[in-house]
């Protein structure tokens, strides 16, 4: 055979490449979050900036995967893209619904004749501002593109050219300046069918309009009408002219809404507006929503632009607090943000546990109006939830593992055991909930749906479990847990551990509720959470991945070790570290980079600082690509999904939860021994959330203190910062001494005693007073 090929090199290439096509087949038709594919190995342009919030380069990367992405919770684009992506707007039938793309009637780019030899621009993203920058200094003139999705006028995308002329020669002969334009609105969407585009002028300016509808419902049941859009954009000329004296501003704008009256009118509004005006609006909005919340470190600058780059990104996704006009209903963050999301490898836009489980609790420890917002996305869907469980014979609220438009499952037709199995979604979204109750008391959000999702969730949970009547427990098969390397399970025990938290939870809620609302039995939850399975290994102290799992399988991601945190499961200090020594030799190479990021914290509250350093190193590194600090699903020089939201919320949870030290609990918020990251000499957070009060944590070199900007009246606070019990006051700096774990609690919500959150009991649960 091999004198054969060697002999006939074409069929030999003709059998290369079906080999090499074979195995892209088997990579891609495993749907989960890893996708089997191959980054060629190109240099990363270097980030030359030495501002924290500002990432700069004269190159730009080869990839344009790796380009930054701008936006305002209702539209986004990647910087020189042709798509632009809208909240909400899908298209195609159920597992091929993806976001649906829009022409970019507004990519502009500046004529290669100011980009190349013998001018130098520098292109930055400027995270403070929420602005992208291409820069070039020319002889007589300094010209600025700045392109940003406007942050109050929210249905707009705006790319400006500023042209400042510099002190002219008066003999010389051309007196104008000149910049050539490239309009790259790129072609036709296949997703949506557009009219013909209608010219007219506005304002003095030739304007161009275009409306159309989604080519295919994502579910006739509960999508039985296409989705409207429209769009308004200026038109763009080969170039400018510009007198060889002063500066001028030209605005380029696109508007696009399902409500065309609404296009219509911000567009007219931003073509009235001053070009320096529109811009400062922006900037002030990003101002605003920086001066609330923030995560500040010195003294490690690459970590400091990595932080910073990610609440930029995820604050693009996240719709504005204030806007012209008003915002419509939000669809939640995907794994990729709301730029991508038109392909199987950023996960078409939809919503998966990645929201609840890795992007939400650093979210809500700042932003809590945003966590909020992701909540609602699922009260919104949640009839669509008790239909998935009534068509698989259960009861109570069953979410798909992949939601979009309709709320109804969207996974895609290659990967139907993830959406069968993947059951434990539901827990995670109750977990969230329960986080966020921690935080706020809030009671608004209990009365408008709050009491409901939670307790549904736990009739769901309550009609999967099945009792063995030989052993007293309850088991719960045929699922899959966040490791998707094994499918149709038996007691997963991160499912089981959060099934029995929704239990517990509806109880907790019950209680909370039962004057505006009234559930069944909610002792009857409370029961079965106590006699759910636990796996646990006495003998090597360690829980099994689930029932039957063989030691020494390789598994593909963080799983097991969840339990210590997020879930914060009680356990044995040697349980808890079996558990991460074994996961940790056994998670495959070409993981998700937030297993690393779970190893961290587990290491830090097991106080091996060393082995945490290692662990977090290997949460970010080979995983953010320069110089925009996008992040890759996979380790280069793998890529997977880009810019992979889910990575940078357990990177996140590894300062606040880990080095920050931070703990979410129904009764309390705790800090535990808050350290510096690795190389920074200070790391601050500041307008930490907790119900209503705003706090600032400041970890430096010379210890750590704690200092109240103020507090709600109706949840007074007290701390113990490690010798006695402070009453937190606005404008007290509490200095903690020792290790901790410091506590800040307050007076019990409604006298509900606390759930017992504990599984695994085959005996009957005792009754609590």
């Amino acid at each position: 055979m091999w004198h054969f090929l060697a002999k006939n090199k074409q069929v030999a290439a003709m059998l290369g490449l079906l080999a090499v096509a074979a195995l892209v087949v088997i990579g891609m038709t495993t749907r989960s979050t890893s996708y089997a594919v191959v980054e060629p190995a190109l240099a990363e342009t270097e980030d030359v900036s030495e501002d924290a919030h500002i990432f700069s380069t004269h190159t730009l990367p080869a990839d344009n995967c790796f380009m930054p992405s701008i936006g305002n919770g209702h539209i986004a684009t990647n910087i020189f893209s042709d798509t632009v992506y809208m909240n909400g707007l899908y298209n195609g039938h159920r597992g091929e619904s993806h976001r649906a793309r829009i022409p970019n009637w507004v990519n502009i780019r500046l004529n290669s004749t100011l980009t190349h030899f013998p001018y130098s621009p520098v292109y930055s993203l400027d995270t403070r501002d929420g602005v992208f920058k291409v820069t070039v200094d020319r002889d007589r003139s300094v010209v600025t593109q700045r392109i940003y999705a406007h942050r109050y006028y929210t249905r707009a995308i705006v790319n400006q050219i500023q042209v400042v002329a510099k002190p002219f020669d008066p003999n010389f002969i051309h007196h104008e300046i000149w910049i050539a334009l490239k309009f790259m609105p790129g072609p036709d969407s296949d997703d949506i069918k557009f009219k013909s585009p209608v010219p007219e002028v506005l304002e003095g300016r030739t304007v161009w309009g275009a409306c159309g509808q989604t080519k295919e419902s994502e579910d006739p049941e509960y999508q039985p009408s296409l989705i409207d859009v429209c769009a308004y954009w200026t038109s763009v000329p080969d170039h400018l002219v510009v007198p060889q004296h002063g500066s001028r501003v030209f605005t380029f704008v696109m508007t696009v809404d399902k409500n065309q009256t609404v296009a219509r009118r911000e567009f007219i509004k931003i073509l009235q507006e001053d070009g320096e005006e529109l811009y400062d609006k922006h900037v002030e909005q990003w101002q605003r929503l920086y001066a609330q919340s923030g995560m500040e470190v010195e003294g490690n600058l690459k970590l400091a632009k990595i932080v910073n780059g990610i609440w930029y990104y995820f604050l693009s996704s996240l719709p504005s607090e204030e806007s012209y006009q008003p915002l419509g209903r939000y669809y939640g963050l995907s794994p990729t943000g709301l730029a991508r999301g038109g392909t199987f490898e950023d996960y078409e836009g939809h919503n998966l546990w990645d929201t609840e489980m890795w992007m939400f609790p650093s979210i809500l420890m700042l932003y809590p109006q945003y966590a909020n917002k992701l909540l609602q996305y699922r009260l919104d869907m949640a009839y669509v939830a008790g239909n998935l469980a009534k068509i698989t014979g259960n009861k109570g609220y069953r979410f798909p593992w992949e939601s979009a438009y309709t709320g109804s499952e969207v996974t895609q037709p290659c990967c139907p055991e993830v959406a069968e199995f993947e059951q434990h979604i539901s827990g995670c979204i109750s977990f969230a909930a329960r986080q966020y109750l921690s935080t706020t008391r809030d009671e608004n959000w209990l009365k408008h749906g709050g009491c409901s999702i939670v307790t549904n969730i736990a009739d769901f949970w309550a009609s999967r479990a099945v009792i063995n009547y030989t052993t007293g427990l309850y088991h719960i098969d045929n699922v899959m847990g966040p490791d998707e390397d094994h499918s149709n399970v038996s007691n997963s025990v991160f499912t089981n551990v959060v099934a029995g938290y929704s239990l517990y939870l509806a109880q907790y809620v019950a209680c909370l509720c039962k004057d505006y609302y009234m559930a069944k039995k909610p002792d009857h939850w409370a029961d079965i959470a106590w006699s759910l399975v636990l796996p646990y290994d006495e003998v090597l102290d360690y829980h099994p991945q689930f029932s039957g799992y063989t030691r020494g399988e390789p598994i593909k991601q963080a799983d097991a070790v969840l339990l210590g945190f997020p879930l914060q499961y009680p356990m044995n200090i040697s349980t808890r570290a079996n558990d991460l020594s074994y996961y940790e030799s056994v998670t495959r190479g070409n993981g998700p980079a937030m297993t690393w990021s779970m190893h961290t914290i587990g290491q830090l509250r097991l106080e091996d600082n060393l082995h945490a350093a290692i662990l977090f190193n290997k949460s970010f590194e080979g995983y953010v690509r320069e110089p925009f600090k996008i992040w890759s699903e996979l380790r280069r020089p793998r890529v997977g999904a880009v810019n992979f939201f889910t990575g940078m919320g357990g990177f996140l949870q590894t300062l606040m939860f880990g080095y920050a030290g931070l703990s979410i609990h129904l009764d309390r918020l705790e800090l535990h021994k808050p350290q510096l990251p690795p190389e920074a000499t200070r790391f601050k957070i500041k307008g930490i959330k907790y119900l209503g009060s705003n706090l600032t944590l400041d970890v430096n070199l010379a210890g750590t203190t704690v200092t109240v900007v103020s507090v709600d009246p109706e949840w007074p606070l007290v701390m113990y910062n490690g010798k006695y019990n402070v009453t937190l006051v606005p404008g007290l700096t509490v200095t903690l001494s020792g290790s901790g774990p410091f506590t800040i609690t307050t007076t019990p919500w409604k006298h509900c005693s606390l759930p017992a959150d504990k599984i695994g009991e085959n005996y009957l649960r005792p009754i609590r007073v």
